[in-house]
């Protein structure tokens, strides 16, 4: 290690070699012999000194640089005369690591790597309910009774919020999402700008920025702390912007704002309203907080036992419990990508072996002259690597090409997390561990024939015997069919995706989306807080938006299909035996004006729709869905049956609750996705249960988007100072929700068409390589009066084998892989989403269509090398030998 310069070493080698022989030939004259005979005994003492210079320098470091560096040298050298090997293997490499590391790299962002929070494991996420039933929000009074008594773990709360107009020379509609004065402090986060919630914060208004908002609603202004800002008409003192935070595991709002002390919830032990999370304390475990938290709800349920008997608390990692949803998924990918990689390591491992076969001769040289096992493993795994650079370098630009792709091309809610992908350290690491493993074990394989080569036979007969050993012949097979095993498992994926796709496209949505917008708005509590001036609005409002030229219909709505549905409430028939209490029917409530179903095309089953006759003053009315009726009345006409309505969790219906007769039935319509289950749908006239949150929503007869702007101006002329939250077009709300399913479907397909190619090429290249070697076969063959037809039958008959085999072996482990899966790939509610929609794992269309195509491909592979066959020229053959 000492030495500087291989010169410099070399040199004090030789010198410090001759002083020891110095002093042999000066003790042998000491005993009596002459000068000359002294120095022959001394040098035949010494031996040979150039080999002895040589043992010397085998213990060098800088001597094994040295022959790494000639390793590498010949390596790159071997490598320019097969530029078309070097390149497909390199390329085949940086393929496989682009696609695996990029979903590695997703589902690390969204599964692996910490929520965004100091000590992030100390956080829990909490649910409430009953055994066997769905889990409920909380109360505020509960939420204070737990932080009073735990001594194990601090809870915050968040409500879900809504829109509020933010006051200005242009009214603004924003979002707000009240918390608890805790919150910030539970997580541990402190606004870059100013500061987080105090104590006293509940007691006088107070709001905290987001990024997002910070940005589009002040411009950035770092001097808005401590300004007051107007929503719905109260006053906020902006204590804080979030300041390039982001939450992760909520949908961060325009503004946090503190739980207003005078609100009902604030002080109603009925009002289930809050998400709540906490921070356990250091050492504590989930199990020993969820105890405790247990003891304390216990005590609750006893001292106020409506609603909460036999109530149970669940607590959960906050990561895990915000990425349980859709883990599935994304494993589901992972494992695809790694079929790719799995994929390319073959088709390497394939050309590696073939280059080795063509190889023999030259390791039986080498081992002819004396080079070891040791010299050979160097010189394979120096090769590798000179192909596992650049191939990691190839896959680390395409990951960071790809990464940022996959971002701008992902769907805003296909990703918990939202999609913040990052290309760290770790990621990078993965990369070249992933390239250099992966390349230098290929790269060494093709020992297990090197070392079987022949020397008399290798060197002796040239390469007459060279060609492939029954043994290499069915290793090169066992790749090949490898290749086509593990390609048909991805096509036959991606057939399902196909298959999936369509059904979802064509299955019925409950309306029709063409021709029709929407209008959204959200009226302020302090201008209309009660139902006669929201209906008077309601009422003003559709008068105006009529007189819009090209518009045929107009009607109001609380929300509207495709969208986030409506609040939940319990519903149940009076005079039948009431469920335990948390157990009743729930269905999704909506307030519709009486136009509402003839405006979006809903399909009226049974009775009436809405009339001008429902108002506040007459008896309660409701219309069902189908799915509803069959539920609550299987087998009977439901039309002047009666229904009572009970509010669960939020108070916002709780003026709603009472008795309705129900006077219509209207189709099952999709409310939040195509491809979620139905549900029971329970819709009463705006007249009499009237929403601030409202949808204009309107059908025409001419292209929607020439009468927003009109639609916008009726809004006006109503109420100028009420900002519209937003505009929608169906048929836009139509696609979106189809967009996951799309990139679902193009991810799975790229896959699929990545890993087709490879094998193709795969095929190409082991059946090109196969029909080289048999070249002197083929030419003395056709010397001997053999057809081009037969020569090419045998030929193209081994490919063919290879994808029957291939397609056999993977229709099993489409198999195998389809009962290993169960229900992970659709939609269990309440567990996981769904990848595929109404078709069966084992879909016969879509594995026989894989099939098909992989036949295809792997006969289409071994075309040309079978025409090669026919060609041969038997002299050129035989002279060649």
């Amino acid at each position: 290690m000492g030495w500087l310069t291989s010169g410099r070493g070399a040199d004090d080698l030789a010198a410090e070699i001759e002083d020891h022989r110095a002093r042999i030939q000066a003790a042998l004259e000491a005993d009596g012999l002459s000068r000359e005979e002294a120095a022959a005994r001394s040098r035949r003492a010494m031996g040979n000194i150039t080999l002895a210079r040589e043992d010397a320098r085998e213990v060098w470091i800088l001597a094994q640089i040295e022959r790494i560096c000639r390793d590498a040298v010949y390596g790159v050298r071997a490598l320019e005369r097969e530029r078309t090997f070097a390149i497909a293997a390199i390329l085949t490499l940086a393929l496989g690591c682009v696609t695996t590391v990029t979903v590695f790299s997703v589902v690390d962002a969204e599964l692996w790597r910490p929520l965004p929070f100091p000590d992030a494991r100390q956080l829990v996420a909490t649910e409430l309910g009953r055994p066997g039933a769905r889990f409920d929000l909380i109360s505020m009074p509960d939420l204070r009774d737990w932080n009073s008594q735990a001594r194990l773990a601090e809870y915050a709360g968040i409500e879900s919020g809504g829109r509020r107009v933010l006051s200005g020379t242009r009214p603004e509609s924003v979002r707000v999402r009240p918390v608890t004065a805790n919150f910030f402090k539970v997580l541990r986060v402190s606004p870059p700008l100013g500061r987080g919630f105090a104590a006293e914060d509940d007691r006088a208004p107070a709001a905290i920025v987001s990024d997002a908002a910070w940005h589009r609603l002040f411009d950035a202004d770092r001097t808005i702390v401590g300004r007051t800002v107007m929503l719905d008409g109260r006053p906020y003192a902006i204590v804080g912007v979030l300041a390039n935070i982001r939450l992760e595991f909520i949908s961060a709002p325009d503004f946090f704002v503190t739980i207003d002390r005078s609100s009902p919830p604030f002080a109603d032990r009925q009002a289930f309203t809050l998400d709540t999370y906490g921070r356990m304390r250091p050492g504590v475990t989930v199990a020993q907080a969820e105890a405790e938290l247990q003891t304390i709800q216990s005590r609750i349920a006893t001292a106020f036992p409506k609603d909460r008997e036999n109530q149970v608390v669940r607590l959960y990692d906050l990561r895990q419990y915000f990425t349980g949803f859709n883990w599935r998924q994304l494993y589901f990918f992972l494992a695809a990508a790694a079929l790719v990689m799995l994929l390319s390591c073959l088709n390497v491992a394939g050309l590696l072996l073939a280059r080795a076969l063509r190889r023999q001769r030259e390791f039986a040289i080498r081992a002819a002259l004396g080079g070891g096992s040791g010299a050979l493993v160097r010189q394979l795994l120096v090769e590798g690597a000179v192909l596992a650079v650049p191939g990691a370098a190839l896959g680390g630009l395409g990951t960071l090409w790809l990464v940022r792709a996959f971002t701008a091309a992902v769907p805003a809610d296909l990703l918990e997390r939202g999609g913040h992908i990052a290309i760290d350290l770790r990621v990078g690491a993965f990369v070249v561990a992933l390239s250099l493993a992966t390349t230098m074990a290929l790269a060494i394989s093709p020992l297990i024939f090197a070392r079987r080569v022949e020397l008399s036979g290798a060197l002796g007969h040239g390469t007459r015997t060279a060609g492939r050993s029954p043994r290499q012949r069915v290793v090169r097979t066992m790749l090949l069919v490898a290749q086509v095993t593990t390609t048909l498992v991805l096509l036959a994926g991606a057939g399902l995706f196909v298959l999936s796709f369509a059904r979802l496209s064509h299955t019925p949505i409950g309306f029709d989306p063409r021709d029709r917008v929407l209008v959204r708005m959200t009226l302020p509590p302090a201008r209309y807080a009660a139902d006669q001036q929201i209906v008077a609005f309601g009422d003003r409002l559709l008068e105006q938006a009529r007189g819009v030229p090209g518009v045929r219909n107009v009607a109001l709505g609380s929300s509207s299909p495709l969208a986030n549905g409506g609040p939940a409430v319990y519903v149940v028939v009076p005079d039948r035996p009431r469920p335990a209490p948390g157990a009743e029917p729930i269905a999704l409530i909506f307030s519709t004006s009486p136009t509402y179903f003839r405006t979006l095309g809903m399909r009226l089953v049974d009775g009436r729709e809405f009339g001008a006759g429902d108002g506040s003053g007459a008896p309660r009315v409701a219309i069902v869905n189908e799915r509803l009726a069959r539920a609550l009345f299987p087998g009977e006409r439901v039309i002047g049956k009666t229904l009572e309505i009970t509010p669960r969790g939020s108070r916002s219906w709780s003026g709603r609750a009472g008795l309705v007769t129900i006077v219509g039935v209207v189709a099952n319509v999709k409310n939040f996705s195509i491809s979620e289950v139905d549900f029971s749908d329970l819709y009463l006239p705006f007249a009499q249960a009237p929403a601030s949150d409202l949808e204009l929503i309107a059908a025409t007869a001419i292209p929607p988007a020439r009468v927003v702007d009109p639609l916008k101006g009726a809004a006006a002329q109503v109420d100028a100072s009420l900002p519209v939250t937003s505009v929608t077009f169906f048929t836009e709300r139509l696609a979106a929700t189809l967009q996951g399913a799309r990139f679902n479907l193009a991810l799975i397909a790229l896959f699929a068409t990545l890993a087709v190619v490879l094998a193709g090429v795969g095929i190409y290249g082991s059946m090109a390589c196969a029909i080289a070697e048999r070249t002197r076969e083929f030419g003395v063959r056709i010397a001997l009066g053999a057809r081009p037809y037969a020569i090419f039958a045998e030929a193209l008959r081994e490919s063919v084998r290879i994808g029957i085999a291939g397609c056999v072996l993977g229709a099993l482990a489409v198999a195998a892989l389809a009962k290993l899966l169960g229900s992970a790939l659709y939609l269990v509610p309440g567990k996981h989403g769904g990848l595929l929609y109404e078709v069966s794992t084992t879909n016969p269309v879509a594995l026989g269509a894989a099939c098909a195509v992989l036949i295809a491909v792997a006969t289409l592979a071994g075309l040309a090398p079978a025409r090669q066959a026919t060609r041969v020229d038997p002299l050129i053959a035989l002279r060649t030998e």
